[in-house]
């Protein structure tokens, strides 16, 4: 049965205040939207927050003086990843008008959210300011904002808007706009949460790691199903069902199991393929455990070995092991990709290249597992640091002869040589 709270909070037909036992909903117009509250969930069980509340309150407290530094007053986060680093906030809200208000002094953490998120919200992070804007033909969540920030005494401050995350449309930054001009002053954040996570923490990186054994063995698991007169979405399958069923997440993109001629893309493709028994696939896919992504990338081959496609294998094998000798402190992301470079235009595969060759990897929401920037490319400038993940991957596809290869592994920078994350065999694999 739907009850009176539901019929008349839910689907808009509010009074100016409605109250169910143990919780209530202030409707407040005009001005912001309408705060939750709920005593039964002042806070967030410590069982559900990925990390313990003191390392999310840290965290909290590096930005807020981050934004002092830069004189600024507040940030508006939209990017998903950026909330559950900071809060641990774990949602798939941030497809709809999604923001939280981070001011640079001590104020509570503010959270304008749709109800469907609400519970979520309270439930898996330290947020406990959360307002809800309700769909209507004529909702603009935009202008709710906007009085959240009034109601914050920000009018004619500097507030970031973190701009380059897939939670925040064009459509809705068109919006923010306009509802905010002659209210604050908008300044684009340039990465500035990201720079914060971009080194992992000793919690972040365990994350990490269980992340890699589990890619390993689903890298066994799919090695050990592949046979011609298989689909190749069948093996995809394999590795879907291998690491769920050792505890990770859901990927937040689709793997790449690409057959035939089509091993020479660098994006994956629909239309499930049948495997034969001359025949290549190259595997790329990432694994995530509480969201902290690694990768793995690898070539399967069946039947005779093309004496080409053996030398492409040993050429990206060496490369692969020459740029990550380089992954240490001090060294840029430019001069790593320097060594994919050389190592590809010396053995003559130079037209194969790509114009970058990893990235850094941990949070992740979909719809990617690439956690860039950074990026490895000519001219990088970011410095490697003890505690970065970085995904390297020396992919090269012959579009002439269609004769693909691609070698790829996730590791740790440390104080000294770096450590892999996800392992690779230790010969290419061939299924006769």
């Amino acid at each position: 049965m739907v009850d009176d709270w539901y019929t008349k909070i839910y689907l808009g037909r509010e009074s100016p205040r409605i109250a169910a036992p143990g919780r209530c909903f202030e409707i407040a117009a005009p001005g912001p939207p309408p705060r939750w509250k709920d005593p039964a969930l002042a806070t967030a069980p410590e069982t559900l927050l990925p990390f313990a509340r003191p390392e999310l309150e840290a965290r909290q407290a590096r930005l807020r003086a981050t934004l002092r530094a830069r004189g600024l007053d507040a940030m508006l986060v939209f990017s998903q990843e950026s909330l559950y680093w900071l809060t641990g906030y774990d949602s798939g809200g941030f497809v709809f008008f999604q923001c939280a208000l981070v001011t640079a002094d001590d104020t509570p953490i503010v959270l304008l959210t749709r109800r469907p998120d609400l519970l979520q919200a309270r439930m898996t992070s330290t947020i406990s300011d959360i307002r809800i804007w309700w769909d209507a033909d004529d909702a603009n969540p935009a202008r709710d904002l906007r009085g959240i920030l009034e109601e914050r005494g920000l009018a004619g401050g500097r507030v970031a808007i973190e701009l380059n995350t897939h939670g925040l449309t064009g459509w809705n930054l068109w919006r923010c706009q306009q509802a905010l001009e002659g209210v604050c002053r908008l300044e684009d954040d340039d990465h500035l949460i990201r720079r914060l996570r971009v080194v992992k923490s000793p919690a972040e990186i365990a994350f990490m790691r269980e992340a890699g054994r589990i890619c390993d063995r689903a890298l066994e698991r799919v090695i050990g199903a592949a046979r011609p007169g298989m689909l190749d979405a069948e093996l995809k399958a394999e590795y879907l069902a291998s690491i769920l069923g050792d505890g990770a997440d859901m990927p937040p993109n689709a793997p790449l199991f690409n057959s035939g001629i089509r091993a020479v893309f660098g994006r994956g493709v629909s239309q499930p393929r049948r495997l034969e028994a001359q025949d290549q696939i190259l595997v790329e896919y990432p694994v995530p455990f509480r969201h902290y992504n690694v990768k793995t990338e690898w070539t399967i081959l069946f039947g005779e070995v093309p004496g080409r496609q053996r030398h492409m294998y040993e050429v990206g094998r060496e490369t692969l092991a020459r740029m990550t000798e380089l992954a240490r402190p001090g060294t840029t992301l430019g001069e790593i990709f320097d060594a994919y470079a050389t190592g590809l235009d010396t053995a003559g595969y130079g037209r194969a290249r790509y114009g970058a060759t990893g990235y850094s990897v941990g949070i992740n929401f979909a719809p990617t597992s690439m956690d860039v920037p950074p990026m490895i490319y000519a001219g990088a400038a970011t410095v490697c640091e003890p505690g970065m993940t970085l995904f390297y991957h020396v992919m090269n596809g012959d579009g002439d002869t269609g004769l693909a290869m691609g070698v790829g592994h996730t590791l740790l920078v440390t104080e000294g040589a770096p450590e892999l994350l996800t392992g690779l065999p230790d010969d290419l694999t061939v299924i006769a």
